[in-house]
């Protein structure tokens, strides 16, 4: 086990890295993630002063 994690922590490292970063862009960007409600609200907020329906 000393062996492997010595040889491969990097890209261990790197792996989990990369998943938890994918996780965190998908959780944001989901359909009622803080992100996309708040770019639906700013999209109204602009439609609605420009009176564009």
């Amino acid at each position: 086990m000393k062996v492997i994690f010595e040889e491969y922590s990097g890209i261990i490292i790197t792996a989990v890295a990369i998943v938890a970063l994918i996780a965190v862009v998908t959780l944001l960007l989901a359909s009622n993630g803080p992100v996309h409600t708040t770019f639906v609200n700013l999209i109204n907020t602009l439609f609605s002063k420009v009176k564009i329906s």
